[in-house]
């Protein structure tokens, strides 16, 4: 078959993917901006955006719409250049959020189009109103969150089949469009994600040893901001230091932005958030890492004596499924997106998400409990195993949606 994927910053969410249907001879076709592309045997082409008005007084207010529109033009160009040249693909996927699927089926009307959806915007009940401590005073934020939600519903319009990752991302749509959005994750590798309890990892050149002889509490998330609860890690650390005194605490994640907008003051979130903790902290034992290569990330998480994952009501990140296959002993916020993957006292451990002490509590009871925290911890990972395993369980949930043989 030929297959085509479509994604801005190609590959995404669709390496795995790629990847096997490369491996298993279908012709694979990738359209993104960037310059090029490194995975073997996928035939990639390189578009840019089609001209647009750009005022910069109005640049945030359209931002939702023009930008989407540009690249839906552009990488609509490039697909008529394929379509002159003879190309016919059997199934093109796109992700719908940069607003490339608007035309495409216009230009290949025998293929089946796929639209991979990862959030639907609401202005109350999801993320936007969830934290009081950072409250959304600017009603044009609303109103582009409504233009990016119209951009999603022309993409389902252009589409004939259309998928999200988890149930609760699927749900965030309205309930008139559930039966028409299937739910098939991305899946992860259960197999190169497995447990190690002999791994050590040096944390920086100078660095401590870190190893599972000694407790390590691990965070993680792309950039320090609120939206994955990096605020409440903070004003949590005097009390996870008070635990025991060697115990070490690792946070993963950048310093800039990835959902949360910015901070107050002109401040990064980072030094905002430093600011709000009540107590002296021991930083000699709190390690900013920044964002690691992936190997390394892995090992962290398997020196982890307890794992923090937080999240807003908001798309589900990655990491915390490979935690669960990493067997971490998982703490997590008791938030819609998480409780869909942590059952509380089954596979981790819930905590109400504003409440930085009972984080620490749950965190402390996840260290002297070790018995029954490495019991949910190998239930964390047979669960994942069991429903997100890219080989035995997305894959062919994917080739079955795609009707791919």
């Amino acid at each position: 078959m030929k297959i085509v994927f479509v994604h801005q910053n190609f590959p995404g969410q669709f390496l795995r993917l790629s990847q096997s249907f490369v491996a298993e001879g279908h012709e694979v076709v990738a359209l993104g901006m960037t310059k090029q592309c490194l995975l073997k045997g996928v035939k990639y082409y390189p578009y840019n955006p089609a001209p647009g008005p750009e005022d910069p007084r109005f640049e945030a207010r359209y931002s939702p719409v023009i930008p989407r529109l540009r690249r839906a033009y552009g990488v609509a160009h490039k697909a008529r250049e394929l379509a002159n040249q003879g190309f016919e693909p059997d199934v093109v996927v796109v992700n719908t959020g940069w607003g490339e699927n608007l035309f495409l089926k216009d230009i290949w009307p025998k293929a089946k189009h796929v639209a991979y959806f990862e959030y639907y915007y609401h202005a109350k009940g999801q993320d936007l109103d969830f934290d009081p401590e950072f409250p959304v005073t600017d009603e044009e934020v609303i109103w582009r969150l409504r233009l990016k939600n119209a951009m999603q519903l022309g993409a389902l319009d252009a589409a004939d089949l259309a998928v999200a990752p988890t149930k609760y991302q699927r749900d965030t749509f309205p309930t008139y469009l559930h039966d028409r959005v299937a739910i098939i994750h991305d899946g992860i590798d259960t197999e190169r994600l497995a447990p190690d309890p002999t791994i050590g990892i040096q944390i920086g050149k100078d660095g401590p040893k870190l190893s599972r002889q000694k407790p390590v509490v691990t965070y993680v998330t792309r950039n320090i901001e609120p939206m994955r609860g990096a605020h409440i890690v903070f004003k949590s650390l005097p009390d996870l230091l008070d635990i025991d005194p060697e115990l070490q605490v690792v946070v993963i994640g950048g310093k800039g932005n990835s959902y949360s907008g910015k901070a107050p003051g002109g401040k990064s979130w980072y030094d905002h958030f430093v600011s709000k903790i009540d107590r002296p902290v021991d930083w000699s034992r709190v390690h900013l890492v920044g964002n690691l290569p992936y190997e390394q990330f892995v090992k962290v998480l398997q020196v982890s004596s307890a794992h923090i994952y937080m999240t807003y009501p908001f798309v589900l990140s990655w990491s915390s499924i490979e935690a669960m296959a990493l067997e971490c002993r998982i703490v997590a916020s008791d938030t819609a997106p998480v409780r869909e993957i942590i059952t509380d006292g089954v596979n981790g451990r819930l905590f109400p998400f504003f409440d930085h002490r009972a984080l620490a509590e749950r965190v402390r009871e996840t260290l002297i409990d070790k018995e029954k925290s490495a019991a949910m911890a190998k239930e964390a990972r047979r669960s994942a195993v069991e429903r997100y395993d890219y080989e035995t369980v997305c894959l062919p949930q994917w080739r079955e949606f795609l009707g791919i043989k």
